[in-house]
C-alpha cells in the first residue's frame, strides 16, 4: 500500500469521524459537501489543495442547550418556591399577632404553625428542605453540564485537530504536483 494512499484513507477516516463528533453530516454546506466528497473518491485535489481547510470546515462544538434551559428554568425557583411560602404565612401571621399574640416572633410562626392557620407544606422546615433539594439539583446539574461541555470540547478539539493534520498530510502530495 503505498503513502498516497495511506494518506487518503486515513484523511476519509478523520473527516469521518470529525463530521460525526461535531454532528455536522446533515448541515454541510455546498462546497464542504463538495470538498467532503472529493476527498472521498480522491478527485479534484489539485483545486484542494491549495484552500484553507479550516474555512471549509470550520471548528464546531455542539452546546447542552436543553441542560442550560432548564438549569436557567430552575436557578430561581428557590426564591419563587419561598416568596410564595412568605405570601401564604404572611396573613396568618398578621392575624396572629391581632388576636394572640403582639410580639411574636415571625420565623417562630413559621415553623410551628399554630393552630394550623396555613398549610402544613408552607412550614419553614418544608420550604427550606425544598429549596436545599433545588440548590442541590442545581449544583449536579452545573457540574454535569461543565463536564459534558468539556468532554464534548477535548473530543472536538481532537478529532479536528487529527481531520487537519491527516487532510494536510493528503493535500501536499498534491501541493507539490
Amino acid at each position: 500500500m503505498t503513502l498516497a494512499l495511506n494518506a487518503h484513507d486515513d484523511a476519509v477516516a478523520a473527516i469521518e469521524k470529525w463530521l460525526t463528533v461535531s454532528k455536522q453530516k446533515s448541515s454541510l454546506g455546498k462546497v464542504a459537501r463538495a470538498f467532503v466528497e472529493d476527498v472521498q473518491t480522491d478527485s479534484n485535489t489539485k483545486k484542494w489543495s491549495k484552500v484553507d481547510v479550516q474555512q471549509i470546515l470550520p471548528f464546531k462544538t455542539e452546546t447542552p442547550r436543553l441542560l442550560l434551559v432548564v438549569r436557567a428554568g430552575a436557578m430561581f425557583l428557590p426564591i419563587l418556591l419561598t416568596w410564595l411560602a412568605l405570601s401564604q404565612v404572611i396573613g396568618p401571621f398578621s392575624l396572629f399577632l391581632q388576636n394572640q399574640q403582639a410580639s411574636a416572633n415571625f420565623l417562630w410562626f413559621w415553623q410551628t404553625n399554630p393552630g394550623n392557620t396555613f398549610a402544613e407544606v408552607w412550614k419553614l422546615s418544608h420550604v427550606a428542605l425544598t429549596d436545599a433539594a433545588i440548590l442541590a439539583f442545581l449544583t449536579v446539574l452545573a457540574m454535569r453540564i461543565t463536564w459534558w461541555e468539556t468532554s464534548r470540547a477535548e473530543r472536538a478539539e481532537a478529532a479536528y485537530a487529527q481531520m487537519l493534520s491527516a487532510l494536510e498530510f493528503y493535500l501536499v502530495s498534491a501541493r507539490e504536483n
